[in-house]
């Protein structure tokens, strides 16, 4: 009986949700570098695990206004998410924009992952914006600066701004992301953004989100019989001596 139920808990090990998940944004505005961890005193204002927000920050002369970073850890569905509210350029000169968002411990197994990003520049032309998004299935931790990338390339689509309020999307980006363990997700943006009294990016959104695949019911029950005949035979076995 010792060995059956040594089998059963590992079994429940094996679908267990991941205990712990660490989520991080890193920023670098012309040279000039931000960091913050989910629950880092100081600069995290939510004490809730899995939410990063950030009260008005400057870097390098960028005013970042209403950040928010959220981790959810599936199933049924994995996500990670960065926003902001407004970003404004208060330099006098263009300025070269670069961060990074990361999470850990995403939970498996998936497929498919899906990605999106959005916003508006206002009175902003010539400004740009690229996005990334990457997955490591090894599960190492993103973000720790802006060129901490671990992993894949899953996909990516870049901007220009035009006159006046230009909006740009990626529309929903699907693709293959297939994983038997848990793993980890990063998200990339870089661009540059032009200087001036109304020159603005604002509703600035990037996510990534993947469904946990449940097995159907056959395959649980198989699973089911599967430790039960592995434990008959482990009794059975050790009977004999």
């Amino acid at each position: 009986m010792k060995h059956y139920a040594a089998l059963s808990a590992a079994a429940a090990l094996f679908w267990a949700a991941p205990s712990h998940a660490v989520l991080q944004i890193a920023a670098d505005v012309d040279g000039n570098t931000f960091f913050c961890a989910d629950n880092q005193a100081g600069c995290d204002q939510n004490a809730n695990i899995g939410v990063l927000t950030l009260g008005p920050t400057v870097i390098g002369g960028v005013l970042f206004e209403g950040s928010s970073q959220f981790q959810t850890i599936g199933p049924p569905t994995n996500a990670l998410l960065t926003n902001s509210v407004q970003i404004t350029n208060n330099t006098g000169s263009t300025a070269t924009i670069q961060f990074a968002v990361g999470g850990t411990d995403f939970a498996s197994p998936t497929d498919t992952f899906s990605a999106a990003g959005s916003g508006t520049w206002l009175n902003a032309a010539g400004s740009t914006i690229e996005l990334s998004w990457y997955g490591d299935t090894a599960n190492d931790q993103g973000a720790s600066s802006v060129a901490d990338l671990p992993g894949v390339l899953l996909a990516s689509d870049s901007f220009v701004a035009g006159a006046g309020a230009s909006a740009f999307s990626t529309g929903n980006i699907v693709g293959p992301w297939v994983t038997t363990d848990p793993y980890s997700w990063t998200m990339y943006a870089s661009g540059d953004l032009i200087s001036g009294a109304t020159a603005t990016l604002a509703g600035r959104s990037q996510d990534i989100t993947a469904n946990v695949v449940v097995p159907e019911p056959g395959t649980l029950g198989l699973l089911g019989s599967m430790l039960i005949g592995m434990g008959w035979l482990i009794r059975r076995r050790y009977r004999k001596f």
